[in-house]
């Protein structure tokens, strides 16, 4: 008597709910596409929807399964009624689950199925004779969201396609290319995970757009599909904002920003009908005063014709950490940049800002841009010794008008002398009270890739301008020199008594920069808020400052931070 051998067989679904798959699909494929907060809870409920081996009949089943809260459930429930109204949807119990048959009348609207609910329904209905068709491609395109990694991927490989004769690209090339076009780095992975830009690739060869050829050394193309999305993508995208664009630029693209610009354009319109009505009352002596200030600031003004220049990106030597530059770990960074150009000098405020030299005469313009970097453990050393409002106050005093404040991570940031969350409130504050905009980079060679970038981008946005400066605080459209900028923020320079005055008041508790520069510009000096005090009742002195409106928010000054002011006073006039 033999034996008969043979393997056990097991029935295993594919995709057991596929109706319900293709809904969290669809609903994450545009959270993902708006960055919404839900992206991540629909990415855990298709995880877990996929993971379950038993079909489900409706969304309150799916309770039991990771990540569906009651919203979801919801959801699913709704669309489910919508679909069985609209197709005649119904569903009897089987031993493969929901059986579901269609059979709409012809002027009946329907709802687009995807490819794997095809798949179940043919795998319901057919028998072994007629076997399940498989890898049928969807008919919705898969288009990558805006400066995601499948985005740069897919215009990198389009560059290439245009401006080669080679249709493909190895993977070191093809990451040089399509760096430019994502926020976030192809090689380094966010922290403590393991996904990088590159992740996207074999996202992009599934779905057909990408095709993969060779061994060791492998190549990547666009396919015919992958050319056309790309391009639909680029034109898609064109008139799209980046972070570059909101740096460089400084726009608001929400509406609250938008709002602001035109109330700020109406307020401008206001008062060049009010000027043009005072220089008609006084045209003789305005045109006279305005005909004398022309001529003096065309004795002194310097002018750069477009492409007379180069644009240079200034580092201070106090970034550098002092020994040999072959050895220095900034200097290493920058070097990676052949094209970059860049130099090391004596900053007296700001780590980085760009200069436009002209390329016979040498002269010098500081463009409107200055960089203040600090790493997060010098960043709590500095909130602690007092020198992080010091130095923003600086940077604001400094006559350039976009200050960004770069910090880069320490690590896991887990030892850096305060509590995150406070590095993180002081941040927030210096990006809405300050105005600052905030850049947060992951390592020196994040910062470093940064500021080439905004250095080709700034060559970029000045290559056809013509450039005005003069030896003087920058004004409008006319730039200081670097000699006046350099020598007009040196620490220890002669203060006027205004800013001895600031400098006082912001030694007060309670007392912040903008709460400081609103005491200021009312009361100059000590001496005049002191004449203001003895017009006042002691009451009345002690809410004098309090309705003052400081910073972006036009916030109060408060009563507690004026009675201390008050108390301050009181006593050195007691003395």
């Amino acid at each position: 008597m033999s034996l008969v051998e043979g393997k056990r067989i097991t029935f295993k679904r594919a995709r057991p709910n596929p109706l319900f798959q293709y809904w969290l699909e669809e609903l994450f494929e545009q959270a993902h596409k708006k960055n919404s907060k839900f992206e991540s809870i629909l990415k855990e409920a298709l995880d877990s929807i996929s993971k379950y081996p038993l079909p489900l009949q409706s969304g309150a089943e799916c309770a039991i399964l990771k990540g569906f809260d009651k919203r979801l459930c919801l959801f699913i429930d709704k669309r489910l009624e919508e679909y069985k109204n609209l197709n005649k949807v119904t569903s009897n119990p089987s031993p493969n689950g929901i059986n579901i048959s269609i059979s709409p009348p012809p002027d009946a609207p329907t709802l687009p199925r995807s490819p794997i609910e095809k798949n179940k329904s043919s795998e319901v209905h057919s028998s072994a004779a007629h076997p399940n068709p498989r890898n049928k491609k969807n008919k919705m395109k898969y288009k990558p969201a805006f400066r995601s990694g499948g985005y740069a991927i897919l215009m990198g490989l389009l560059d290439h396609t245009t401006c080669s004769s080679t249709q493909s690209l190895q993977k070191d090339e093809l990451i040089n290319i399509a760096q430019k076009y994502c926020e976030e780095s192809f090689t380094r992975p966010k922290p403590e995970t393991f996904y990088t830009a590159w992740s996207n690739m074999s996202r992009l060869i599934s779905k057909g757009l990408v095709n993969k050829t060779g061994g060791r050394k492998c190549q990547y193309s666009l396919t015919d599909l992958g050319i056309s999305v790309a391009k639909e993508l680029f034109l898609d995208t064109q008139n799209m904002p980046t972070v570059n664009d909101i740096i460089f630029n400084d726009k608001s693209y929400d509406t609250a920003a938008s709002q602001n610009v035109e109330n700020e354009v109406i307020v401008l319109e206001e008062d060049s009908s009010k000027t043009d009505h005072i220089l008609k009352n006084n045209s003789l002596i305005k045109d006279h005063l305005i005909d004398e200030q022309i001529a003096d600031l065309d004795q002194q003004i310097i002018v750069m014709d477009a492409g007379t220049f180069d644009i240079i990106l200034l580092i201070d030597k106090n970034e550098t950490s002092g020994c040999s530059k072959k050895n220095d770990p900034t200097v290493a960074q920058f070097n990676k940049f052949p094209d970059l150009k860049h130099e090391y000098r004596s900053l007296k405020v700001g780590d980085f800002t760009w200069v436009a030299r002209h390329k016979t005469s040498n002269q010098e313009l500081v463009l409107p841009y200055v960089v203040e970097r600090k790493r997060m453990d010098d960043l709590g050393a500095s909130i602690k010794d007092g020198r992080f409002h010091e130095q923003k106050f600086r940077l604001r005093k400094c006559g350039l008008k976009h200050v960004i404040y770069m910090v880069e991570s320490y690590g896991k940031n887990k030892y850096v002398g305060l509590p995150v969350q406070t590095l993180m409130q002081g941040l927030a504050n210096t990006r809405v009270q300050d105005d600052f905009k905030v850049h947060v980079t992951d390592s020196l060679t994040h910062s470093a890739r940064f500021l080439a970038m905004m250095t080709l981008r700034l060559t970029f946005e000045f290559k056809n301008k013509q450039l005005k400066g003069h030896n003087k605080e920058s004004c409008n459209d006319i730039l200081m020199t670097f000699e006046f900028f350099n020598k007009s923020s040196i620490k220890n320079k002669p203060l006027s008594v205004t800013d001895t005055f600031i400098k006082l008041l912001l030694q007060l508790k309670g007392v912040s920069v903008e709460k400081a520069l609103a005491i200021t510009n009312v009361y100059k000096t000590p001496v005049a808020l002191i004449k203001a005090y003895e017009l006042c009742t002691e009451k009345e002195a002690e809410i004098l400052l309090a309705n003052l409106k400081c910073g972006l928010t036009s916030r109060n000054v408060g009563p507690s931070v004026s009675k201390t002011v008050y108390q301050l006073f009181k006593f050195e006039n007691i003395r």
